[in-house]
């Protein structure tokens, strides 16, 4: 069985695997604008950029209905919940890829009017390889339990959180930690969640405070 320190530093190289991921997938929608830019005008580009946009809130929302089912069928396993519900979180995650991937269609297809196969061929190419991204992305997020990704800042970049200055001090998020975990607690001898539930929800954000240390 892995040690403590252990499962930390897994759970750290995979957040920072995660925005390795990010990084790749920013790039690469850069790239593809700035090709569209230089070659074929701000119009096409524009185009692009506004479609990637509504791409990205698609799989926003998208991440967000992945996390809630992948609690419910992790966190949540203890208590009953209705197929039903189960049956609407994966109807709605099909949606949100649907859609999402009819963006990229919309954006393929953009590339084959500008300049036919010429201009089709690469931009697929690409758009494919960033789906291989994003789905290595949901694959980590099962690994450590979708957390935030970090980008080698000490989790105090612009990218992780804003500036030291303006994160509370480690007092007083072990403060609030306390008391989050006293309200989850509470809702235990409720019983509205489990008690597995909370163990890996206190776990979980031990964890965190110990690698947020500098």
């Amino acid at each position: 069985m892995a040690s403590s320190a252990e499962t930390s530093a897994r759970v750290r190289l995979q957040r920072l695997w995660k925005g390795t991921l990010f990084v790749g997938i920013g790039g690469g929608y850069v790239l593809l604008i700035a090709l569209l830019f230089v070659y074929r005008g701000w119009r096409p580009a524009l185009l692009a950029l506004f479609l990637i946009g509504v791409a990205q809130f698609f799989r926003y929302i998208a991440n967000d209905v992945d996390r809630i089912g992948w609690r419910m069928s992790n966190e949540w396993s203890g208590e009953a919940i209705s197929d039903s519900t189960t049956s609407y979180q994966k109807r709605m995650l099909i949606a949100l890829v649907v859609l999402a991937q009819g963006v990229n269609v919309a954006l393929v297809y953009q590339a084959y009017l500008l300049g036919g196969l010429y201009w089709m061929l690469p931009i697929l190419v690409g758009v494919a390889v960033i789906e291989v991204l994003y789905s290595r992305i949901r694959s980590v997020n099962r690994r450590i339990e979708f957390d935030e990704a970090s980008y080698g800042f000490k989790d105090r970049g612009p990218l992780s959180g804003g500036p030291e200055s303006i994160r509370p001090s480690g007092r007083a998020r072990q403060d609030e930690l306390d008391r989050k975990l006293e309200e989850l607690k509470a809702l235990v001898d409720a019983g509205e969640i489990s008690q597995k539930a909370y163990e890996r929800a206190r776990d979980k954000h031990r964890v965190r405070v110990v690698m947020d240390k500098p």
